[in-house]
């Protein structure tokens, strides 16, 4: 029902009365440190944030533009709102109580509300959180036993307007009409859980409103999933940490870099400037070995080089047209991308000619499909201190003379832990779009193409394997940074994790 302008201002009074309060009890316990995506996921409200497209840009798009949710019969996109309410001049007011008992019970520490009209024309708008008075802000007012109340404000809130592909979270107001819906989420305290908690009233104040008498609900956010899935296993299954796998007939290379000092010879070509060598310990940089010595990478202060290192399939039976390229990685304590992005290993075909360094290829002279890793996460980002992987690819229909990056969903990686990561890449026949990359994480499938476009001629094929680790674009690496790889296999069919230890 439409909030009367009394009740109005008395939840305004008690927010104002309750504000240094709100900023202790509401308060969580610390979660615990690791990979808990779950635990993780909630609204942003900067660039890629969430909008139209994604809950979190680049890392999660909703099922269905315009954002997913739940109604009070569990129904996708169902009709039957947990509250509704009118919007009056002073705002508008809803009972989400059944909502808030549903999330406390599930035993999750957050309560993202999606607000949309079920009846009615015109538009509402509300003060967002970025509202200069506190007392215009979203407040959830939390009624316990001996007349007791607490005001939450929204940890973050957004609108979501398909007519712009931008986060709107950073706005001052909130807009719901047939085509803009509101989310707001809220940090829920363990009192919700208490016998003593009674209700729970959502309170938004109007900022203008449009025509029409507009009714809008309340229902539940639908998170979407991280890709998941059983691992995939492959050739590596049947050799614990990767000993004697180079003995498979499919397998082209394969080293744990425990050669000694002659590991360098093993390889094509290593550039200059490389910061790169054979480390059994590392102390300091919480260093664990995945199977014996590995490979580690210094992205040096004031340089952009880690390491570049080729094999060239020439010299190991031939240059094909398909292959699998499979490393284990672990980013160090002091990892932290945080000025610019930059290339990681991968397959490639360049020649000398294009492919690489604002090479743009025309189908005839080269290709490369290696990996990336992205700019770090703001501090205010719910995936901060993950580092996120994609492919940097060169190919015929990039968008400009520097490769088009790629977005592996599902790959954001903790410091101090081993990935699996493979990469696949089939050639397109010439005149056809219909090449291929796969890339799997720890033996899940995180992306996949199959409309590529490498080559125009036959004579390009898979020229090597590209162990590079460079930062930039054009910016040096702000700091020493490291990371580590072993285990690599190269080989013609998938590789896979190594069986569990």
């Amino acid at each position: 029902m439409t909030i009367s302008r009394a009740l109005f201002l008395l939840l305004l009074f008690l927010s104002a009365a309750f504000a240094q309060a709100v900023g202790r009890e509401s308060k969580q316990s610390p979660q615990s440190a690791g990979d808990d995506f779950a635990s993780r996921l909630g609204l942003y409200e900067g660039e890629r944030g969430t909008s139209c497209a994604d809950f979190l840009g680049d890392i999660l798009p909703w099922q269905r533009r315009g954002g997913d949710w739940l109604d009070a019969s569990g129904i996708l996109y169902g009709k039957n709102p947990y509250a509704v309410s009118g919007v009056g001049a002073a705002g508008a007011a809803w009972d989400v109580s059944k909502l808030v008992r549903k999330i406390a019970e599930a035993g999750r520490a957050k309560a993202i509300f999606y607000l949309r009209p079920v009846s009615g024309t015109g538009y509402a708008r509300f003060n967002s959180r970025e509202a200069k008075s506190i007392v215009d802000r979203p407040m959830l007012v939390l009624e316990f036993a001996g007349d007791r109340r607490q005001i939450l404000e929204p940890k973050a809130d957004t609108h979501l307007d398909c007519s712009t592909y931008k986060a709107l979270g950073r706005s001052e107001t909130l807009s719901v009409s047939s085509q803009q819906s509101v989310l707001l989420e809220f940090a829920l305290p363990d009192s919700v859980r208490s016998p003593d908690f009674i209700r729970a009233r959502l309170v938004l104040s109007s900022a203008g409103s449009g025509g029409g008498k507009l009714e809008v609900g309340v229902f539940e956010t639908a998170i979407p999933e991280l890709p998941h899935g059983s691992p995939q296993q492959g050739l590596a299954a049947n050799y614990p940490a990767d000993r004697g796998i180079d003995r498979h007939p499919d397998v082209v290379f394969s080293t744990g870099f425990d050669e000694g000092s002659g590991w360098r010879s093993r390889w094509s070509r290593e550039s200059s400037g490389s910061e790169a060598e054979v480390i059994a310990t590392d102390p300091g940089l919480r260093f664990d070995q995945l199977a014996g010595a590995a490979f580690r990478v210094n992205l040096k202060k004031g340089s952009n080089y880690g390491t570049d290192l080729r094999l060239y399939l020439k010299d190991h039976g031939g240059e094909p047209d398909e292959l699998y390229f499979r490393y284990y990685v672990r980013f160090a304590e002091d990892w932290n991308p945080d000025v610019s992005g930059g290339k990681m290993p991968g397959l490639g075909g360049t020649y000398g000619k294009a492919g690489w360094g604002g090479r743009r290829v025309d189908g005839t002279d080269g290709w490369s499909m290696r990996g990336a890793f992205l700019q770090a996460f703001p501090n205010d980002h719910p995936m901060h201190g993950l580092t996120q992987l994609g492919t940097y690819a060169y190919h015929m229909d990039q968008k400009d003379f520097w490769g088009d990056v790629w977005i592996w969903p599902g790959a954001l990686l903790a410091r101090n832990r081993w990935y699996c990561i493979e990469q696949y890449v089939r050639l397109n026949r010439p005149g056809a779009a219909d090449g291929v990359i796969r890339v799997w994480m720890d033996g899940r499938l995180a992306m996949e193409r199959s409309d590529i476009r490498y080559r125009s001629v036959e004579r390009l094929h898979v020229e090597d394997a590209w162990l590079n680790v460079y930062h930039g674009g054009a910016a040096v690496s702000p700091h020493n940074q490291h990371l580590y790889i072993d285990n690599v296999v190269i080989a013609k069919s998938y590789i896979g994790p190594l069986p569990t230890r």
